[in-house]
This record gives C-alpha cells, sequence and structure tokens, in this order.
C-alpha cells in the first residue's frame, strides 16, 4: 500500500527549492512513498526552481488576497484561515500518514488532519519564526503560539540550524528531532537532461563575471548571493566598496529593490547587480568570481543562529568566503576552512577585504561531503524510516540529537 506523505507550505511550492529537494529525497527512499503538496500560488510568476518535482504539487489561489473591502491585517488573517481551511479539507483527502509541514503558519491545518486521522505530524522550522522579525512583533507572537499550541503533537522537528533546534528544544520542549541545512544540489552528469542543463550553464565559464561587468582580469570579484533589498549587510557592503582603497568589485546576484541600491551606490564603478538565476545555475555562476561574501546583521535570534544558504553555495562552487562572526556561521566556516570571519561593521569588512586582496584566501578544502545535500538528504531519509517504522516516535516525540 502506498504510504503519502503530505507537504504544506505557504509558498508557491514549485519555486521553493527546499522542499522539492526534501520531497525528492524521501521519493528516493524507494520504500512505497509518494510525497504530495499544497502550497500557495503567487500572483507573479516565477522561474520553477530546477529541482525536478512538480506533478503533485497543488497550488492554491486564495480568494482572500482579493478583498479589497478590508484592510491589511483582516486580509492576512482572512488568507491565513482559508489556506488552512482549505489545506485540512484537501489533506483529508489525501488521508496522508505522515503530515509535512513547512512553517509554523500552516501548523493549524497540519494539527487537524493529524488529530483527525491519526497521521505523524513533521514541523519543519526553516528559521526561528519567533525571532525573525523585529518591526513586527504581532507576527512573532503568532508563530510562537502556533508553535507552543501544536507542540504536543509533533513527532519529528526538522530544522537548518543546530541552534535553532536546540532552542525549541529548550523553550518548548523535547523532541525528536534531525538537522537538514540547506546544501545545494551539484549533479554530476549522468544524462541527457543534465547535460542538457549543462550547455545552459557553459555561459557561466571561469571568468564569466568579469567579462560581463568588465572587471579586469588581475582584479578580484566578490559575490554577494541572495541580494535582497538591503538585509544581510548590504548597506555595509556598499559604502566598503565606495571606498578609493578598495580596488576589487562586488556583483549582488538575485532579486531586490535593486533600484535604491543603485542611488546608493551611484558614481562608485566597482559595484554590479546580476539578475536571479534558476536554483540550479548559483553555483555555476558563483565559480566565475574570487570570493563570496556571507554577512548577516545581528538584528535578532534567527539571524543569530542563521546558516544561510549562500554559506553551502560557496563552499559547493570551491568559493572562499568572507563571513560574518556569527555563531554558527563562524563554526561551519572554521570547521570546514571555508574561508574567514570578520565583525559586521564597515571597517572590520573593510581590513577583511584589503588583506584579502593583499594576501588572498586559501580554497575551501576538498573533501565537504558533511556539507553536501547527498549528506543532508541522508540524514531526513533516516529520520523518516524511523518515523515510518514507529522506532521510539510517537505524536508525542521523544528528545533527539542534531
Amino acid at each position: 500500500m502506498m504510504t503519502r506523505i503530505l507537504h504544506l507550505s505557504h509558498t508557491d511550492i514549485r519555486t521553493d527549492a527546499r522542499i522539492l529537494k526534501e520531497m525528492n529525497a524521501l521519493d528516493a527512499m524507494a520504500l512505497g512513498v509518494r510525497c504530495i503538496a499544497i502550497g500557495v500560488a503567487r500572483d507573479d510568476p516565477l522561474e520553477p526552481a530546477g529541482h525536478g518535482k512538480q506533478a503533485n504539487i497543488r497550488s492554491l489561489r486564495l480568494l482572500a488576497r482579493h478583498f479589497k473591502v478590508a484592510g491589511k491585517a483582516v486580509r492576512r488573517l482572512t488568507c491565513l484561515v482559508e489556506m488552512n481551511l482549505r489545506m485540512w479539507i484537501l489533506g483529508l483527502v489525501h488521508r496522508p500518514k505522515i503530515v509535512h509541514c513547512h512553517d509554523a503558519i500552516v501548523l493549524p491545518a497540519g494539527w487537524c488532519i493529524s488529530r483527525t486521522l491519526g497521521s505523524s505530524l513533521v514541523y519543519d522550522a526553516h528559521e526561528l519564526e519567533s525571532h525573525c522579525n523585529p518591526d513586527m512583533p504581532s507576527v512573532e507572537r503568532l508563530a510562537l503560539w502556533l508553535e507552543r499550541w501544536s507542540w504536543s503533537r509533533v513527532s519529528l522537528l526538522v530544522s537548518v540550524s543546530p541552534s535553532i533546534i536546540n532552542w525549541y528544544q529548550f523553550n518548548l520542549g523535547p523532541k525528536q528531532s534531525v538537522l537538514v541545512m540547506n546544501a545545494p544540489v551539484v549533479k554530476k552528469l549522468e544524462s541527457v537532461q543534465e547535460r542538457s542543463s549543462a550547455e545552459r550553464t557553459k555561459r557561466y565559464r571561469n571568468g564569466y563575471l568579469h567579462d560581463r561587468f568588465g572587471v579586469p582580469p588581475d582584479v578580484p570579484v566578490f559575490v554577494n548571493v541572495g541580494f535582497s533589498a538591503w538585509g544581510r549587510g548590504v548597506h555595509t557592503i556598499l559604502e566598503v566598496f565606495s571606498r578609493p582603497i578598495i580596488k576589487s568589485h562586488v556583483v549582488f546576484l538575485g532579486s531586490g529593490d535593486v533600484a535604491s541600491v543603485m542611488a546608493s551606490a551611484s558614481g562608485c564603478t566597482k559595484v554590479h547587480f546580476h539578475p536571479a538565476v534558476p536554483h540550479d545555475e548559483v553555483v555555476q555562476v558563483v565559480r566565475s568570481a574570487q570570493y563570496g561574501f556571507c554577512i548577516a546583521e545581528d538584528i535578532c535570534l534567527n539571524a543569530r543562529f542563521s546558516l544561510p544558504n549562500r554559506l553551502f553555495e560557496y563552499a559547493a562552487a570551491g568559493v572562499p568566503v568572507l563571513a560574518s562572526r556569527l555563531p554558527e556561521i563562524a563554526r561551519v566556516v572554521e570547521k570546514y576552512g571555508l574561508g574567514i570571519c570578520c565583525a559586521n561593521d564597515a571597517d572590520s569588512i573593510e581590513a577583511a577585504v584589503r588583506k584579502i586582496e593583499q594576501e588572498g584566501i586559501e580554497a575551501p578544502r576538498s573533501d565537504l561531503t558533511d556539507l553536501s545535500w547527498e549528506t543532508q538528504s541522508k540524514q531526513l531519509q533516516q529520520a523518516y524510516l524511523s518515523l515510518l517504522s514507529g522506532r521510539g516516535l510517537s505524536p508525542a516525540g521523544k528528545t533527539g540529537r542534531c
């Protein structure tokens, strides 16, 4: 009999790389498991995430989004209720053995499905939602309330960094847990489809970023992946590269409020912007840079405990990183020799860039198996094997290590 695993998310799963990678990893166990997913369609079209699975995804179009008479807060609450109600109804139709909730906002639907059908409930905390938005404390309080309310039914906690898992274990109670870091998929060319994908990325050869932006071959290029307007130290990096003493160039790769940042960087010929590329092409682009930036502003616990995707993308590309000296980032950078860390202020970053210009950074060590998606997916598969076999797992869960 086919074992159904239902993934729930408030994102458009067709473009959510983490969820697609996890679904593919679970399907690959070849134990009669079938992953299906319910997400929320975005109004603006996006490129597929590039990780295959699309057929078993249902994308809801929320009617409440188009209510013009209500205020923004009321409309958001109505969307939350509509989304969870429709997911609950669809969940009853699919009758999953396991419900995998991605982030706190879909926990009501997951809890109701689990309670109604007796399904196991998996909570995948992509970030520490109760401490990630200091400008919107009501949203943080709602996330924490949803997590506390559903915690007793959670059988397995999945998250992206050890510190986030430890926070949940300490503040909400012991729970079986597994660490699944956001490593990229880096495939070997084994099929016609993969060779076709490789043909598309040939343009990202060595020197691609130098050629695109007219940077002299002997001038280092830093790349900052995941650009999203003013977060992630963007303003500090701009300040550093506007200083005449810095000779290197920086490329912001991704989407965001480019217009306002370009206005702030006007007159600085060392700052460039590259549009977003599909997830499976990011590593190819990064390989044409000499160094990567992984600057995370220490503005909340979520940022302090974060292990950003781009850190693993730099590692997969073999590009040394200049990173923030925050606990989790610094631990991984130092443990695997990925680069150097510094404080987040402009003077510290300038000093680090100047030192790199003079001395360089050793490339990451070749054995980074622990940071690969192959390793991360195996950890998720092992946790699911325990869940499916019922070894030590129940709706109340038990203590686990990450």
